[in-house]
């Protein structure tokens, strides 16, 4: 079985998003896991608080790991020997390149949301009541995430069409 540099290429972008989305979701959970950690230290009936404060920026390692499945499933890979191995070059730029919304927009949402997590967190730490509010705050940046996973989604229809 031989592959195409088109099919490398493709499997490229959902690697890379997949691999982006993770790595920041990892450096926004680590941000916000710090902060946690140290209002937990101080009064440890906040863990359920401080856990969703925590795992929020851990959703964009999901949506990219959907983009990264899709990718799989454009390119036909499941199902035994039957994907698109020999995919032309140009219809596999154009899968890497709408996987980039994803890419970016995973990565560098999941930072962002961590360091609103941590204020969030400190906000929780001397305000317990106003939880429903400081979970706001890193939530509103999910909404980019979910954007750029939109638009990954909406470019990989286009991409590839059989």
């Amino acid at each position: 079985m031989d592959f195409s540099i088109g099919f490398g290429i493709a499997l490229a972008g959902g690697a890379l998003a997949a691999g982006m989305g993770a790595s920041g979701a990892s450096i926004g959970v680590g941000l916000a896991g710090e902060m946690a950690a140290g209002v937990l230290s101080e009064d440890p009936d906040k863990f359920g608080q401080m856990l969703i404060l925590q795992a929020l920026p851990g959703t964009q390692a999901i949506y990219s790991l959907v983009v990264a499945i899709l990718v799989m499933v454009k390119l036909q890979v499941f199902g035994g020997g039957g994907g698109l191995y020999d995919l032309p070059l140009a219809k596999g730029i154009a899968v890497f390149a709408a996987c980039i919304p994803c890419m970016l927009g995973e990565f560098i949402s999941a930072i962002w949301q961590g360091r609103a997590s941590v204020g969030a967190a400190g906000m929780v730490a001397r305000r317990p009541d106003a939880f429903g509010k400081a979970v706001i705050l890193p939530a509103m940046v999910e909404t980019f995430a979910l954007l750029s996973l939109i638009a990954t989604i909406l470019l990989l229809m286009i991409a590839i069409q059989f």
